[in-house]
């Protein structure tokens, strides 16, 4: 403890005007709040980490479970960015998307995989599912590039490489309060991805190594 204080004087007095000191413990890293976490670079340069900039192995603390990020997928739609990351936690399996919306809140769609929805013909204006009815909000058309495992994402398909770039078209829809469906059109396979809007607050990333 005494050499860190002096380290950080010496740093102050040299006109520094951060010190970023980042613990670890032998068991467990640290966790962050704010739904971000800090990162040393080169040169002694520290910056936060977002939920838009996940990777394969990272940890995602969601309500006290702890899920592992498996498979994520990189969308870009004309310079958009968002991801889309399959996170597990033993059998529980979900999908963390961050950052569709081009302005406006910073939600994260916390979302499971919904195969008995079955999508015949071009996506309609709205989806009912069960006694919930989903509105049409947005679509479009975006390349992803895939990494990790994605799980059944592409059916009985063979494995692709890592870093496998193809097309994606995808459809947004909301319900009244936090549900919300994202469906999107892989091939010609659809899937329907269903679940609720939370606050990137409410979520912790601890960095892979």
């Amino acid at each position: 403890m005494l050499t860190v204080l002096i380290v950080v004087a010496l740093l102050v007095a040299l006109g520094g005007t951060t010190a970023g000191v980042l613990i670890y413990s032998n068991e467990k890293r640290k966790r962050l709040g704010s739904g971000s976490s800090t990162l040393a670079l080169p040169g002694d340069v520290l910056r936060e980490r977002s939920l838009k900039e996940l990777k394969v192995g990272d940890v995602l603390t969601i309500d006290g479970k702890d899920y592992l990020v498996e498979g994520v997928i990189e969308y870009d739609e004309d310079g958009h960015r968002w991801v889309g990351a399959r996170v597990v936690d033993g059998t529980n399996v979900k999908w963390c998307v961050v950052g569709l919306e081009r302005v406006g809140t910073a939600h994260v769609r916390l979302l499971d995989h919904d195969p008995g929805t079955d999508i015949a013909g071009y996506p309609p204006e709205a989806l009912v599912i069960g006694d919930v009815r989903f509105a049409l909000d947005k679509r479009g058309n975006a390349t992803a590039k895939l990494h990790g495992d994605l799980g059944n994402l592409r059916g009985a398909k063979a494995a692709v490489p890592e870093g496998h770039v193809e097309r994606c078209r995808w459809w947004l829809y909301s319900a009244p309060g936090d549900d919300t469906v994202v469906l999107e059109q892989w091939g010609a396979d659809y899937r329907v991805l269903r679940g609720k809007k939370v606050s990137g607050d409410t979520i912790d990333l601890i960095p892979g190594s």
